[in-house]
């Protein structure tokens, strides 16, 4: 029979150590994660803090006159860094499209009554001119307002004013026809927007409404201008307003309509509405088969305005091709040059 002693071989025990410093590590590691995402987050509110505070900034200074370029740098350098650092929260990418925004009035594109009037039936490039910095900031102010709403699953606070970024970046890129663009962006609350947006959203929107042919909506968007609650710079005068209408009705091809209006938006100064109108009203006759008395009117008003618009002998020159039999008093041979 075996016999087995009482006393067992030593042992070695084995060490806990290396699990406890396991444990150890392990803890430290996720209280430093969550730490540091503590430290994270709370930076990336300080920036959203200091970011709202120098869009207000920004604003007032706007509304005062004093708004100067170090203040709009200084905005766009503070939205940047918020973008940084929470690279996900869509008011970000919002206020970095709004800094770039006062980029535009710094290299002088100004939506008022007076550009909207100059420019009413043009293509929104012959606004802004060759400006490669303009086509570029448009291009920036559109995409970062569209990353701002692309991030975002609800309607944040800027919800309404990151639409007129949009909005302006659309009408500058030029891909959606410009009914449809009324149709997108033709509703916002007016009430919600910042008040550097409100002239720019009836500047937009006249000028779309007006390319649309669209003329019941311009019809509103007159009355909208008469409404007593009505902040926005944009307002007409009766005069004016005959020629948005007119205007309306010549894309909308109610060309009775629009001849009507356009006679009466003319008056004795060589002014821009005045031009149009005379164009717009020869264009008429020339589509209507009465080329003839379009070119006549276009030398008349050409020779009594001091042959000023260059474009006019080439509107001339357009018709005379196109309508054979049509004749012209003006010297439309190309100028040689030396």
């Amino acid at each position: 029979m075996a016999i087995y002693s009482r006393y067992e071989p030593h042992r070695k025990k084995k060490s806990k150590a290396p699990l406890f410093l396991l444990v150890l590590a392990l803890g430290l590691s996720v209280l430093g994660f969550t730490y540091r995402k503590e430290i994270y987050f709370l930076f990336a509110k300080d920036q959203s803090v200091r970011a709202e505070k120098t869009k207000e900034k920004t604003i007032e200074l706007w509304k005062s006159g004093n708004l100067k370029e170090k203040d709009i740098e200084d905005f766009q350098s503070i939205a940047t860094t918020y973008s940084e650092k929470d690279p996900t929260d869509p008011v970000a990418f919002h206020l970095i499209a709004r800094s770039l925004f006062w980029n535009l009035y710094r290299i002088g594109i100004y939506f008022d009554h007076d550009s909207l009037i100059l420019h009413l039936g043009s293509e929104f490039k012959d606004f802004i001119g060759s400006s490669v910095l303009a086509d570029s900031t448009l291009d920036s102010i559109f995409w970062n307002a569209r990353t701002a709403e692309s991030f975002c699953s609800s309607p944040f606070s800027d919800w309404e004013n990151n639409k007129v970024l949009l909005f302006l970046g659309e009408t500058h890129r030029q891909v959606k026809r410009p009914q449809v663009l009324i149709n997108e962006y033709g509703n916002l609350d007016r009430s919600k927007l910042s008040p550097e947006f409100q002239t720019v959203y009836i500047w937009l929107l006249t000028f779309n409404t007006m390319l649309a042919g669209d003329a019941g909506g311009l019809d509103k968007l007159i009355t909208i201008t008469k409404d007593p609650t009505y902040k926005a710079g944009i307002q007409f005068t009766p005069r004016e307003e005959n020629f948005l209408r007119g205007l309306g009705k010549f894309y909308k091809k109610d060309y009775v309509g629009a001849l009507s209006l356009l006679r009466q938006a003319k008056s004795n100064n060589p002014d821009r509405i005045t031009e149009t109108s005379i164009i717009t009203e020869a264009t008429i006759f020339h589509l209507q088969n009465l080329s003839q008395k379009g070119i006549d009117l276009l030398e008349e008003f050409y020779l009594s305005s001091g042959k000023r618009n260059p474009e006019i002998p080439l509107l001339i020159a357009k018709m005379v091709s196109e309508k054979p039999g049509t004749k012209t008093k003006l010297d439309l041979t190309p100028e040689k040059k030396e």
